[in-house]
């Protein structure tokens, strides 16, 4: 039942309610001022998002044409119009709504667009499947000598398609111009957007029908493959299975009715994406099925054409659809997919380009999309990367499909773990900044060196900086496609799908769900305890605290890259220049090494370019000591070292060839031995590295009390234990000051003290 409307005021939709419903006489036009929503009617359930007008539609007829439902708590303005005359003295009163509306009625007519046009193309393919299954149940039946049962209806509805309207490809094209320009436009006259409202409502109306007149076509020709009862193509392809005695009959009968699954599954799929509910024949086909009707299929079936499913819901120009198509078919074709050479080369650059400009497309159109109006063939493109079936085998394929609605959650105390889709959700939301460049530029300072160059102007800086959907693009094009190819490692043959020879070592084996990435962080957090640990300024005017100093722990956030990969990324090891903020850890989301050996590589990298931060200008000065100061001066001298042998001494050296003396790569070689080697007693480093990493990532207490039985050992962790009681002293003695003047510890310096008892 409908909420209760306040005129000209806002109002509270809760999660749940309705605020209007179908067929109710429509009154009123709303504006969405935040949450979100959908409108649903039989046959389409549209997205509702903050700025849509809503009900404009309706005042053709007078009656609301679909129900408005909050999916979260919705708040609206609502303006009592029952008529275009009402609506244009509500615009001549307020005309910046003018491109707002005429922006979010083509929004409408785009999204309802979509669905006639996926309901068309099922609606001309059904018949001829149905009189297809007809036609061989009717001659395997005969070929058993069996009785086939008369199926007047199998196949024999005419499809037929209206006409569209004059101006459809009119509005079409003008719902893709940019929202602030149709603003600044239609602000100028109000007769110029009432020409435009009405005929966009009239258009939606005659969509809206178009639609229910090809659901209802495909609702029932679906109830010929089943309609619950006994008259009905499922039900007698299961009695065929049962009565027929030739092996060959059987295996074609379970064949023809796995066709007949597999066509109900893509009807509840069209339904689910269009409609937002399942496909009534679908639901039958499933309870009859757990009353045993025929035999059991275990498992679901893979999707089928996804690619076209893909591109026909990006929307893309016929002329790229068949472009990307033909590149997807060419490498598919190819018999050696690591191939180098130049057309190859070329093949996968093309593919790159398609593929980024489609990925950004379908992003902006299912964000704010509940993930059940998602058809499952787009969702495994935004989640996985995954583009065509034909591409990977139907082992992996539904492998994939388990996977997709694995849940995305950040546990207490734990990090904030993203697949590539839910971060840039978080960076178009504003909830974090966009990534620093390959030139290490924050975006902002980014734009201040396109400005300095003349590529933009101060006006263009500003309106980028603020502008989200420039924040976006920014970060599919920088951090998404940049490190896509970094994560796989495979920078010469990386294409950014997934593919049967790239997932070869086993889809669920290799798949890193989030409790997986946050069990390996877990880990490593309780042998190297201070790794996340900085330290921070702490001041509180409120208790009288001017300058104090404390402890705390900043876990990194783990982007999750689509593809299979063996190489982890350090993007950034904290964000927007301030020490406070996290770092950034990039993963492939399918690992072709364990996920422990993934983040021990970027946690010691991590380590080195965190103190470099801290350290500035110096981090590099033997004269101020920190790890890289020390661990520099130690790469550079180590040929003149007494306490390293000559044996030692030539590892060294192999070492910086391997890292191509890059002083941190050398850094993250010894650091993986430090945390999977020397924490078990194993000595692999020489003295000098070994005292380094015990003094500046020490091991827990546990792990020190065992290793310190070791002489090795206990000297190594020496020069740690002094530094550490001598820290705990030092802030022994500034607490009891403060206590002394009756001031009550804040938590953060209770912890911090915490932090230098326990480790």
């Amino acid at each position: 039942m409908a909420i209760t409307i306040k005129m000209n005021a806002m109002n509270l939709v809760p999660k749940g309610e309705a605020l209007y419903e179908e067929g109710a006489a429509s009154d009123s036009v709303f504006v969405v001022l935040k949450g979100k929503g959908k409108l649903v009617s039989s046959n389409a359930c549209l997205p509702v998002v903050s700025g849509d007008f809503l009900a404009v539609p309706d005042l053709c007829g007078g009656s609301y044409l679909t129900s408005c439902v909050a999916i979260e708590d919705m708040t609206v303005y609502a303006f009592s119009v029952k008529s275009f005359a009402d609506l244009q003295t509500v615009l001549e009163g307020n005309k910046e709504y003018g491109g707002r509306l005429t922006a979010s009625l083509g929004r409408f007519i785009c999204e309802l667009y979509a669905r006639v046009n996926l309901y068309r193309q099922e609606a001309k393919i059904l018949p001829e499947v149905i009189a297809e299954l007809y036609r061989q149940y009717t001659t395997r039946c005969k070929t058993e000598e069996l009785r086939s049962v008369d199926l007047p209806e199998a196949g024999k509805e005419e499809y037929a398609a209206a006409e569209a309207p004059a101006l459809t490809e009119y509005y079409l094209e003008a719902a893709k111009i940019p929202a602030e320009v149709q603003k600044n436009y239609f602000s100028c006259g109000t007769k110029v957007v009432m020409r435009h409202v009405e005929e966009q409502a009239e258009l939606l109306g005659w969509l809206l029908q178009e639609c229910n007149t090809q659901a209802e076509f495909l609702r029932r020709q679906g109830s010929v493959l089943m309609n619950g009862g006994a008259d009905n193509m499922f039900f007698y392809l299961s009695s065929l299975l049962d009565k027929a005695e030739g092996a060959e009959t059987k295996k074609a009968a379970g064949l023809l009715r796995d066709v007949l699954e597999k066509k109900l599954g893509d009807l509840t799929a069209l339904f689910e994406k269009c409609a937002g509910e399942p496909f009534a024949a679908h639901e039958k086909k499933r309870q009859a099925r757990k009353q045993g009707a025929g035999t059991a299929v275990v498992g679901e079936e893979p999707c089928e054409n996804t690619l076209e499913q893909i591109l026909s819901f990006a929307g893309v120009s016929e002329e790229m659809a068949k472009e990307f198509t033909a590149h997807i078919r060419k490498f598919a074709s190819m018999e050696d997919k690591t191939s180098t050479e130049d057309w190859a080369r070329k093949l996968r650059r093309q593919l790159a380009d398609g593929f980024y400009q489609i990925y950004e497309i379908i992003y902006k159109k299912t964000y704010g999309m509940a993930e059940d109006d998602i058809a499952l063939p787009i969702r495994m493109f935004l989640e996985f990367g995954f583009i065509d079936e034909t591409l990977v085998s139907r082992a992996q394929m539904l492998e994939l499909e388990k996977l997709v609605s694995e849940p995305v959650t950040k546990d207490v105390n734990g990090c904030h773990i993203f697949t590539v889709r839910e971060w840039l959700s978080w960076v178009y939301e504003g909830k974090r900044e966009p990534s620093k460049n390959e030139f290490d530029q924050e975006y902002a300072e980014m734009l201040r060196e396109l400005k300095k160059s003349g590529q933009i102007t101060e006006e263009e800086e500003k309106a980028k900086f603020k502008d989200y959907e420039e924040r976006l693009h920014y970060e599919i094009h920088n951090l998404f496609r940049y490190n896509h190819r970094l994560v796989n490692g495979q920078l010469s043959i990386f294409v950014p799908f997934l593919y049967e020879e790239l997932l070869a070592g086993g889809v669920e084996r290799a798949f890193l769900s989030k409790a997986t990435v946050q069990a390996a962080v877990d880990k490593l957090r309780s042998m190297d305890f201070s790794l996340f640990y900085r330290e921070f300024l702490y001041m509180n005017k409120e208790l009288g605290i001017e300058k104090e100093y404390r402890m705390a722990e900043v876990l990194p956030d783990i982007i999750l890259f689509p593809t299979m990969g063996s190489k982890s990324i350090l993007w950034q090891d904290i964000s927007c220049r301030r020490r406070d903020t996290p770092g950034r850890f990039l993963l492939p989301l399918f690992a072709e090494v364990p996920v422990e050996d993934l983040m021990i590589r970027v946690c010691g990298r991590y380590r080195w370019e965190l103190c470099r931060t801290v350290q500035g200008a110096a981090w590099n000065n033997i004269q101020i000591k920190s790890l890289t100061s020390e661990y520099t001066d130690y790469l550079m001298y180590y040929k003149k070292n007494r306490d390293i042998s000559e044996e030692r001494k030539e590892r060294v050296k192999a070492q910086l060839q391997k890292g191509k003396n890059n002083y941190r790569e050398v850094f993250a070689m010894d650091y993986e031995m430090w945390m999977k080697n020397e924490v078990n007693g194993a000595m692999k480093l020489n003295k000098v590295a070994r005292e380094i990493m015990a003094t500046y990532c020490p091991f827990d207490r546990p792990i020190r009390a065992q290793l310190v039985q070791q002489p090795a050992f206990e000297e190594a962790m020496a020069r740690q234990k002094r530094e550490n009681a001598k820290k705990l002293r030092e802030t022994e003695l500034r607490h009891h000051a403060l206590t002394k003047n009756g001031i009550e510890l804040p938590k953060e310096l209770t912890d911090t003290m915490e932090y230098y008892r326990n480790h």
